[in-house]
C-alpha cells in the first residue's frame, strides 16, 4: 500500500462526500473530516449564520484556513460544495493529494438535500438551483483525478473506485472540460483499452511505428479488440524525415476509408514522431475526434505526449504546421523502454534535465542524486522523473495552454536543437541530444547578453555529461545551424523570444535581437 496521500472528496451537496469519506477512512486506515464543520468550529457560528453575517466571500476564506490548518492525521477530507471553485484551492489540492469529484444528477441530489436551512445556497426550488449551481462549476469539478458517478448510491463500490483513484495517483492535466489524466507506472499501457472505450463510441483508429522489435503495437491491438475496439490499423515510420504531409495523409485516407465517424478515436503509439502525426491527423480528420497516447520512448513521455502540441516538419524548419489538440488521456508505461536503444533512452534524459531546471533546486539536485541509477535505466528513478516533468508541463500547460507567455519556458534549449537538427536534415543528431546542445548554448547566451554565471554552465554541462549527453556545442554549430535560428516559430521580425536559464526554478524569457544571439553563440 501506498504511504498516506490524503484525499479530497468534492462535488456539489448531497454527492455523498461526507458518507463516502467516512468509509473511505475506515478502508485506509485513518480519519476523516468534513471541511464543513471544521469551518463552523473555527468561526464558532452555523454555516448559515456565516452567510448571513459575510457572505461567501468570507465563507470561503475561512474554508481555505481550514484547509491550511488541518491535522497532520486526517486522511480523507470531504470538501465543501464549492471549495473547488477557487482555482489556486484546486491546484493545490491537486498537487498535494488526490481529488476526487463525487456526482449525481441534480433529481437526485436534489431529493437527497431537500430544501433543509442548512443549504444557503438553496431556496424553494433545489432542483432547479442544484442544475445551476452544477453548470457554474461544472470546470472545477472536472478538474479532479477523477470524476465517480454516486447515482446509484453503492458505497462500496464508490470507495473501492477512489482507493483505486489514489494507488494510481494519475498526474492531472486541468483544463476544465477537457481535463485530462496522465498515468505513469509500470504495466499502464494495458489500459488503453479501457481508455479509448470510455472516451470513444466509434473506432478506434490505431496509429504506429515499423518496428518489429517492439511488441507494444501489437499488445495494443490486442487490448482493443478485448474492449470490443479492434482497431483499424495505420503503420508508419517513426523516424523524424517521415514527420512530413504524406504521413498525415496516409492516416487521414486510411480512417476515412473505413468510413470513421466523429465518434471514433486515434491512438498513438510510439515516440514523439508518431505521437505529433496521431495527434495533428486527430484535430483535423472529421474537423476534430477524440486523441490518445500511449508514448513508448522516454521522450514523449516526458514531452510530447502531454500538454497538446502536434504538428509535422517543413523545408523551412521543424513542426512548422501544427495545431493545440489536447488528448483524452495519456499512458506513459515506463516497461515499453526495455525494448528502447540505449542511446534513444538516453537522448530523452534532455527533457528530463529540462523539466528540472524549470521546476526547482530540489527537481536538479533529484537528477543529481537519480543521474547514475538513471543512466542504467531504472524504473523507479525513471518513474520519478516522468512524474516530475509532466508534472511541470501540467501545471504550465494550466496557465499558459497556447503558448502565449509563461509556456514558452518549455522551449529551453529548443531554438538552437531546432536549427541544428534541420542543418542535419534530421538525420544523425537525436532531438534529446539536440536539446542538451541547446541548452549549453542556452546557458551562452545568457553569460554573454543576460549575466549569466559560469557556475551554472557549470552544474548543467555536468549533469548532463553524467547522464551520457553531448555538450560539445561547437562541433556541430555551424553557420547553417545559425541561419535555421531564424525560421523558429518564436521569431517576431528581427527579433526572437529566447528561454535564458539562470538558477534552477528562474529561467525567463527574453526578447532579443537575432544577430546578437547568433553573434553570442559564434563567440564560442
Amino acid at each position: 500500500m501506498l504511504p498516506m496521500v490524503r484525499v479530497f472528496l468534492s462535488g456539489p451537496m448531497g454527492a455523498g462526500k461526507s458518507t463516502v469519506a467516512g468509509a473511505l477512512a475506515d478502508r485506509l486506515g485513518t480519519t476523516s473530516i468534513d471541511l464543513d464543520e471544521r469551518v463552523e468550529a473555527l468561526a464558532d457560528k452555523t454555516i448559515p449564520q456565516i452567510f448571513a453575517e459575510q457572505g461567501e466571500r468570507g465563507f470561503r476564506a475561512l474554508e481555505k484556513r481550514a484547509l491550511a490548518e488541518l491535522p497532520a492525521d486526517i486522511g480523507v477530507v470531504a470538501l465543501g460544495g464549492g471549495t473547488v471553485v477557487d482555482d489556486d484551492t484546486r491546484q493545490s489540492l491537486l498537487r498535494t493529494g488526490i481529488l476526487v469529484t463525487l456526482t449525481a444528477s441534480p433529481a437526485t441530489l436534489a431529493t437527497r438535500v431537500g430544501a433543509g436551512t442548512r443549504r444557503p445556497l438553496l431556496g424553494a426550488d433545489p432542483k432547479t438551483d442544484l442544475e445551476q449551481i452544477i453548470e457554474a462549476r461544472a470546470s472545477a469539478y472536472a478538474e479532479a483525478h477523477a470524476v465517480i458517478d454516486t447515482e446509484a448510491f453503492d458505497l462500496d463500490r464508490i470507495a473501492d473506485e477512489v482507493v483505486a483513484v489514489r494507488d494510481r495517483a494519475p498526474i492531472v492535466v486541468p483544463l476544465g472540460l477537457r481535463t485530462y489524466r496522465v498515468e505513469v507506472g509500470r504495466g499502464v499501457r494495458h489500459r488503453v483499452g479501457a481508455r479509448a472505450a470510455e472516451h470513444a463510441s466509434g473506432d478506434a483508429i490505431l496509429v504506429f511505428d515499423g518496428d518489429e522489435d517492439r511488441p507494444w503495437p501489437e499488445e495494443a491491438i490486442g487490448d482493443l479488440t478485448a474492449a470490443g475496439k479492434p482497431p483499424i490499423e495505420v503503420c508508419l515510420p517513426g523516424d523524424e524525415a517521415s514527420k512530413n504531409i504524406a504521413s498525415i495523409e496516409k492516416i487521414w485516407d486510411t480512417a476515412l476509408d473505413a468510413e470513421v465517424d466523429r465518434r471514433s478515436i486515434v491512438i498513438g503509439v510510439g515516440g514523439g514522431v508518431i505521437g505529433d502525426l496521431a495527434a495533428f491527423a486527430a484535430s483535423t480528420l472529421l474537423r476534430g475526434v477524440a486523441l490518445g497516447q500511449v508514448p513508448t520512448t522516454l521522450l514523449s513521455m516526458v514531452d510530447s505526449s502531454v500538454g497538446g502540441k502536434t504538428g509535422f516538419n517543413r523545408p523551412r524548419g521543424k513542426n512548422l504546421v501544427g495545431t493545440f489538440y489536447q488528448p483524452k488521456f495519456v499512458l506513459c508505461d515506463v516497461e515499453t523502454l526495455s525494448t528502447l536503444p540505449t542511446e534513444e533512452r538516453i537522448s530523452g534524459l534532455a527533457e528530463v534535465v529540462k523539466s528540472a531546471w524549470l521546476d526547482s533546486e530540489e527537481s536538479v539536485a533529484m537528477l543529481e542524486r537519480d543521474a547514475d541509477a538513471l543512466l542504467e535505466g531504472d524504473l523507479d528513478a525513471t518513474i520519478r522523473a516522468v512524474r516530475m516533468s509532466v508534472m511541470l508541463k501540467s501545471r504550465i500547460v494550466h496557465e499558459d495552454e497556447l503558448e502565449a507567455g509563461r509556456r514558452m519556458l518549455l522551449n529551453l534549449g529548443h531554438t538552437v536543437c531546432h536549427g541544428l537538427e534541420a542543418a542535419s536534415d534530421y538525420q544523425g543528431l537525436r532531438h534529446g541530444e539536440g536539446v542538451a546542445l541547446g541548452m549549453i548554448a542556452a546557458m551562452r547566451v545568457a553569460g554573454k547578453l543576460r549575466g549569466g554565471r559560469p557556475e551554472e554552465t557549470e552544474r548543467l554541462s555536468e549533469l548532463l555529461r553524467r547522464l551520457g549527453l553531448p555538450i560539445d556545442l561547437d562541433r556541430r554549430l555551424d553557420e547553417r545551424a545559425l541561419g535555421f535560428i531564424g525560421s523558429d516559430k518564436k521569431r517576431r521580425g528581427t527579433q526572437i523570444y529566447f528561454v535564458i536559464p539562470r538558477l534552477p526554478g528562474q529561467t525567463e524569457i527574453a526578447l532579443l535581437g537575432l544577430e546578437e544571439v547568433r553573434h553570442a553563440l559564434r563567440q564560442g
